[in-house]
């Protein structure tokens, strides 16, 4: 998984928890050989294993996933463009998506 591909996985209109979870596993095992982008793919598969985690067992509108896929997949196109315009926008991105998703990680 590279961040290409975590944008290109987003687009699913809907997505179970199940699917949810290896999203974060796929996402977190990339990070590995990642490069540049690891950190951004920790985060992101650290915010999908959170969601996950919160409501496995729960009963969960679509409503919500829905959403929660929508922000997902609104932060993943801004750290995409920002790793097309250079490491320094990559970076300014990465911390304003690493200080919005602390709250959840925690």
């Amino acid at each position: 998984m590279n961040l290409q591909l975590a944008g290109a996985w987003l687009e699913r209109e809907h997505v179970g928890f199940s699917d949810i979870q290896r999203f974060a596993t796929q996402c977190r095992d990339g990070a590995r050989s990642a490069g540049r982008e690891s950190a951004a793919l920790v985060l992101l598969g650290g915010r999908a294993a959170a969601f996950s985690e919160r409501y496995e067992g729960v009963a969960v509108s679509t409503d919500v996933v829905d959403e929660f896929l929508a922000d997902l997949r609104k932060e993943t196109q801004v750290l995409l463009d920002a790793s097309k315009s250079g490491d320094d926008s990559f970076l300014s991105a990465l911390n304003a998506f690493a200080t919005r998703i602390a709250p959840d990680l925690v």
